[in-house]
């Protein structure tokens, strides 16, 4: 009987383990171009639309907020004064590690698993858009338009695969069903 009561002891262990995982996500983050007092909005609308569902206060260059998401949610941090340089970002429980810079598209996440593979797509994303961007200023040259226009279609074919593939390998979870939702191919 006592090694039976040992026994359902131990398995028990694993469950109210698992029963106790939190959900708190922990933002740190540094806006070191933004004076002491700044707000930021946090949404859950990523185009900062709407009301905020809550702010954080801007001190010597840093902020720090702590949340709660049942499931991964996307959201955007931005200043109150600036949507430009805002970001998007998933709230889900963890560590986030934020750095908002004064550039569009220049802020960065990371600290969990989805914000570390979603900064690694824009990442991708902004190498491409760099290359297209590239062979369209080089218009002047002399490279053929049809040249110009095969580069272009290709380097697109090339991203569009990205984004397919990285919903794909994430169709379990809040980015790959954010992409499926959000990514229309044109």
């Amino acid at each position: 009987m006592r090694l039976l009561r040992f026994i359902v002891g131990l398995a028990a262990i694993p469950i109210l383990f698992m029963a106790c995982q939190s959900d708190t996500y922990y933002i740190k983050g540094e806006a070191w171009q933004l004076p002491n007092g700044s707000v930021l909005y946090l949404s859950d609308n990523i185009d900062g639309a709407g009301r905020p569902l809550d702010s954080i206060v801007v001190a010597d260059g840093r902020f720090y907020f702590q949340g709660h998401a049942a499931e991964p949610t996307v959201c955007r941090l931005y200043p109150a004064d600036s949507h430009q340089q805002g970001i998007v970002f998933f709230a889900e429980p963890g560590n986030i590690y934020i750095e908002l810079l004064p550039k569009p598209g220049s802020s960065r996440v990371s600290g969990t698993t989805i914000n570390n593979r979603w900064q690694s797509l824009n990442d991708s994303v902004a190498k491409y858009d760099h290359s297209i961007r590239s062979v369209i200023a080089s218009g002047s040259d002399s490279i053929s338009p049809r040249q110009r226009f095969v580069d272009i279609e290709r380097q697109y074919v090339s991203l569009t695969r990205l984004i397919k593939e990285t919903a794909l390998r994430n169709r379990d979870n809040a980015l790959g069903r954010f992409i499926s939702n959000h990514y229309q191919e044109k």
